[in-house]
């Protein structure tokens, strides 16, 4: 019974870091694509070729295996007699054995046994290979050992496995059942740390994956949107002024290229954002009153400035929108400041909302905040300030 109470503490322990192990995970995952990042801007192009991913591999445990050689064929490391044979073999054939044992382990053993619960043939593979490595190292001191006479009667009568020649003891099995135990302890875990690792990963992907194709969405969302309102002011024009109407369609004409080629990339330069802003604003200009008060002040540190195309045309559509009325002294001002790495929209204008009869009215609205959360998570503030006689809405975007 005591051990029930230290499970489910331990069990709340990890659920309890979940958290904070998640943090750290998707920490290094940033941190491994900025490195990898950099390296791509970084690389001259010279060098394209497909590696394959054994390779990297085969390189570091060729590193392991070969660095040792270096100071054992030293003269300053072995004076004397030089290199002996027998520590060489006694040293390098269970580091290459300990390595394929891993490797079995890990590529074979661990995902075909341990993960489908074989514990039986798992324990017996591991015994067999355990012989294995014995048997090669009997061998591989046996060509050292022997003389001329000695052959492979000798080997397997006198020599293999013998206490006699003073090259195998009891510790020599122990030793190496504990050195595999060892290593299928340690491939078990990494295993399943690779595992849960991928999976992470994977799923990671698969959310960004999903966000983006939401993204691309809302953004072809937006150009029907704020067509289908363009359009509405141009055909209220053509009863009552058809030179303005034929007017307003040349510039919708044009402003419909600037976006068709321009709003497809997930960031474009605030200057090119601004500018058509600016056109929206001329075409609304078209159908509101001469005395209307529609102005546009723009504060632009770097016009190189990335930003993510017509992100702020709904607060300017809906601040225009909503600033029209009966009374007169109606207004719209939008203001852009970038200054460093931040952005601030700002639109304020006279107070008159009008109920919808559907919902065509709220799309562009919610369009926009759906599209700003995926795309500027944790990075805005938006806020809205309202009374009866003015409506206030302030965006401010950090890079």
């Amino acid at each position: 019974m005591s051990d029930i109470p230290k499970k489910n503490a331990l069990s709340r322990f990890f659920q309890n870091k979940r958290s904070v192990f998640k943090s750290l995970q998707e920490m290094d995952f940033e941190r491994s694509e900025k490195r990898l990042k950099m390296l791509l801007e970084a690389e001259d192009g010279k060098l394209n070729y497909p590696i394959p991913v054994f390779v990297p591999v085969l390189l570091i445990w060729l590193f392991a295996i070969l660095f040792p050689l270096v100071m054992i064929i030293d003269p300053g490391y072995m004076p004397g007699n030089g290199i002996n044979m027998h520590g060489l073999i006694g040293f390098y054939v269970p580091l290459i054995m300990t390595a394929l044992i891993f490797q079995l382990n890990q590529k074979i053993l661990a995902p075909h046994c341990i993960f489908k619960k074989h514990y039986i043939s798992y324990f017996v593979y591991n015994t067999l290979v355990v012989g294995v490595a014995l048997f090669i190292r009997e061998v591989s001191l046996f060509i050292v050992d022997r003389s001329p006479n000695d052959g492979i009667a000798f080997f397997f009568t006198e020599y293999c496995f013998s206490y006699a020649k003073g090259h195998f003891s009891a510790w020599t099995p122990i030793t190496f059942i504990l050195l595999v135990s060892f290593v299928c302890v340690i491939c078990v875990v990494y295993h399943i740390m690779l595992r849960q690792i991928i999976k992470a990963f994977i799923i990671r992907e698969q959310k960004r994956s999903r966000m983006q194709y939401e993204l691309d969405f809302l953004k072809n969302q937006l150009s029907p949107h704020f067509l289908f309102n363009t359009l509405n002011n141009i055909s209220a024009l053509i009863s009552i002024d058809p030179k303005r109407a034929e007017k307003s369609m040349t510039q919708l004409s044009s402003l419909l290229r600037i976006t068709l080629y321009q709003t497809s990339d997930e960031f474009i330069p605030i200057s090119e954002d601004v500018e058509i802003l600016k056109k929206y604003a001329e075409l609304e200009k078209l159908r509101l009153d001469e005395k209307f008060d529609l102005r546009i002040d723009v504060q632009i540190e770097n016009p190189d400035f990335k930003i993510a195309p017509l992100i702020s045309m709904p607060l300017m559509e809906n601040s225009i929108k909503h600033s029209i009325g009966t009374q007169g002294n109606d207004f719209a001002h939008i203001s852009i400041v970038q200054q460093g790495n931040t952005v601030t929209f700002t639109a304020e204008n006279s107070n008159h909302p009008r109920k919808s009869k559907n919902n065509s009215g709220g799309l562009g609205l919610a369009t926009f905040k759906k599209r700003l959360e995926l795309t500027y998570m944790n990075k805005y503030d938006y806020s809205v300030e309202a009374n009866e006689e003015t409506y206030k809405c302030t965006l401010v975007i950090r890079d």
